[in-house]
């Protein structure tokens, strides 16, 4: 029974996994706020608008979908607790959690989608760039510190 349920987790992060790296391809939080990223994408402030629309709609889902989602982590905590082990009502509980596992990253892959829809392919594939960028020189700066830090006694 254990194993069926390692399975399916295993098989769940293997087919949810791409969409979460999609996820991190773009900076989180409310970028296009970003003076000189708002610059160098050319956003006019009707996209910022839009874009701010957007922010707090899908914010507002995934507060709802992430309490959903705790939830049904605790409902299946709770059942795999139980001194007798209902096979059904765990798998059944198991396949809520997924739902709702899955329909968190939808509204994540969502935001993505609306926000390249109001950039653009072209000013979508500037911000990943540029983010990119982004994270490779803080990850430079971490490891050129780390090298003149002196060792921990």
């Amino acid at each position: 029974m254990l194993r069926k349920i390692l399975g399916g987790i295993l098989v769940v992060i293997w087919v949810f996994a791409p969409l979460a790296s999609i996820a991190q391809e773009i900076p989180p939080g409310k970028w296009w706020l970003i003076p000189r990223l708002s610059n160098q994408l050319e956003l006019n402030n009707e996209e910022k608008r839009d874009l701010d629309d957007l922010f707090v709609n899908s914010r507002r889902k995934l507060i709802d979908l992430k309490g959903t989602l705790e939830r049904e982590r605790f409902e299946l905590e709770n059942l795999l607790e139980k001194e007798t082990l209902n096979e059904m009502a765990v798998m059944e509980q198991f396949e809520k959690l997924e739902k709702a596992r899955s329909d968190l990253g939808g509204e994540r892959f969502r935001f993505l989608l609306q926000a390249r829809k109001i950039l653009g392919f072209e000013r979508y594939q500037r911000l990943k760039s540029l983010f990119r960028e982004f994270r490779e020189s803080r990850r430079g700066g971490a490891r050129q510190f780390n090298k003149n830090r002196p060792p921990a006694e």
